[in-house]
């Protein structure tokens, strides 16, 4: 049984993995002012890795990247401690489930695996929070989704008339808490199965004279 848990729980956490890949990472939807129409689109992490990767178009719309280097547009400072807590925190929610991985191959200690889990959800919950606060400011217009990519004030002013109307999670944060709960179920269910079963009596130690 022992053998078992381990087992179910290395794959459980494991699954954390494609689940952050392939399920919906991200909804945004954009519209202009002048005209009453809006494109929405939905994209995995993968998609995003094959978008930045020069494999794949959003919106249709080819994208030139002609240098590699990332450079922190000015524009994102108003939201850029709630990206970072984002990002701690979705790179957190991994380092749990890997260490539940290892744990479960390691020890049959339960305890650790309960804590994990916990900070796993936790980790989730505090990213989805920071990330919706700081698309927020983009829905409201706090920031000029071009002047992410320009700094020319001409080409800023034409930005006002693009309108992020959402942008948040699309459902892979679900995922993710559906698995450490299922750790936690499965750990509780461990437990119940340990209290029902009858305990072997121990031998009784002989006495010296």
């Amino acid at each position: 049984m022992k053998a078992l848990y381990r087992i179910v729980n290395a794959l459980l956490a494991a699954a954390i993995f494609p689940v952050a890949l392939f399920l919906d990472f991200v909804i945004i939807k954009v519209s202009t002012t002048f005209l009453d129409a809006g494109i929405m689109e939905t994209f995995t992490l993968k998609r995003i890795i094959d978008i930045l990767m020069g494999k794949e178009t959003p919106f249709g719309i080819s994208l030139e990247l002609g240098s590699t280097e990332f450079v922190w547009p000015e524009a994102l400072d108003p939201a850029k401690g709630r990206l970072i807590v984002t990002a701690v925190c979705f790179v957190l929610a991994f380092v749990a489930a890997l260490f539940i991985i290892v744990w479960s191959i390691c020890s049959n200690k339960r305890i650790p695996v309960v804590i994990a889990s916990v900070v796993g959800i936790a980790s989730v919950i505090i990213m989805t929070t920071c990330f919706h606060s700081a698309a927020s400011l983009l829905t409201e217009g706090i920031i000029n989704v071009v002047d992410l990519f320009t700094s020319s004030w001409l080409i800023s002013l034409v930005g006002e008339l693009v309108l992020v109307d959402a942008l948040a999670f699309a459902g892979f944060q679900n995922g993710m808490i559906i698995v450490f709960v299922c750790l936690l179920v499965w750990t509780g269910a461990f437990y119940l199965v340990e209290i029902g079963e009858p305990k072997e009596d121990k031998p009784a130690k002989k006495k010296h004279n």
